[in-house]
């Protein structure tokens, strides 16, 4: 089958296109025929080395779209010929992959075939954030880092739908700030002097209840400037790639909270909690509360330059890699 290789860790140029052994499912397995390979921000730190995902040579991919052609023992075989959305438990970015029981769902009968295979992550990752690592509240005022991206989008989706008073989203470019604000948020610039905090609170009328917040690095100093007491700054990930700090006195005279949550862990430790779970979060995308923002659907061969397209700051919403 052909998949993606990565043999050493480094940039986009460390992907090749070669073949692998079909793989065989064992007993809790199923064997899934790819349609499409979602691109995600951790394939990218995955092969420069900073996610954790093992050694090279590997294939990268988190999530996937396909049919199930194949059961393991232990699977009920009325799977088979199956649409479904995964977790996969090697690389996506194969013609065909493998996923654990709990780990694999049933697409609805009508659903988008794009939408499907967008939804895996980005529903999963914004339903964690606003329903598990925290419990959104109506009243909240929240911010959005990264807003134009896949999650970005969708948890401005998600939390309008959710109810929240009002939303701001940071955005890096000026052609992002219309992709926000079509969804209902208040888009703002990063801007280059790095400093947010009132400018946020300028366009809100107030402060914040809740950071979403994947950059890490000075932002999350900056968050805290503008976040009410008793708020709360929901770290997931590092795209800035340099960790932030907080000094303790700016967490416990308000009552603020920084809250760090990874759905990447809970698959890899709890992953009894997955279904349940994404059930949940799925009910958003089949009731038409969250329409998730495609992008780009790229080709096999246009790997390199998907890869490129997100690290480079111009993508917007999800890309996805066509089988």
């Amino acid at each position: 089958m052909k998949a993606v290789i990565v043999r050493e860790h480094g940039d986009s140029s460390k992907m090749e296109i070669g073949d692998l052994p079909k793989p065989t499912p064992n007993s809790h397995q199923v064997l899934i025929e790819t349609m499409y390979a979602s691109i995600n921000f951790a394939d990218i730190m995955a092969v420069a080395g900073n996610y954790a995902v093992g050694t090279p040579p590997f294939t990268p991919g988190i999530d996937a779209y396909g049919t199930i052609v194949e059961v393991g023992d232990e699977v009920d075989s009325t799977w088979i010929g199956k649409r479904v959305i995964a977790f996969v438990d090697q690389g996506g970015y194969s013609e065909y992959c493998l996923a654990t029981m709990g780990q694999f769902f049933e697409v609805a009968d009508g659903t988008d075939e794009l939408q499907a295979a967008a939804s895996p992550l980005l529903l999963g990752t914004a339903y964690g954030l606003l329903h598990s690592a925290t419990q959104i509240v109506q009243s909240d005022a929240i911010l959005v880092h990264a807003g134009a991206g896949g999650v970005g989008t969708t948890l401005i989706s998600m939390a309008a739908a959710d109810g929240a008073s009002k939303i701001a989203a940071l955005v890096s470019r000026e052609e992002k700030v219309k992709v926000v604000e079509d969804r209902g948020a208040i888009g703002l610039l990063y801007g280059d002097e790095g400093e947010y905090a009132p400018r946020v609170r300028e366009a809100l009328g107030g402060g914040i209840d809740l950071s979403l917040n994947s950059i890490g690095g000075f932002t999350l100093e900056e968050d805290l400037k503008v976040t009410n007491g008793f708020g709360r700054v929901l770290v997931f990930g590092m795209a800035s790639g340099r960790p932030g700090t907080v000094a303790s006195n700016m967490l416990h005279p308000t009552s603020r909270a920084v809250i760090g949550y990874s759905f990447g862990n809970l698959r890899r430790n709890r992953p009894e909690l997955v279904e349940p779970l994404m059930q949940k979060a799925l009910t958003y995308l089949t009731s038409g509360q969250v329409t998730l923002e495609i992008g780009e659907v790229m080709k096999l061969d246009q790997v390199r330059e998907a890869h490129n397209l997100i690290s480079s700051r111009k993508s917007i919403g999800k890309v996805l890699l066509s089988f």
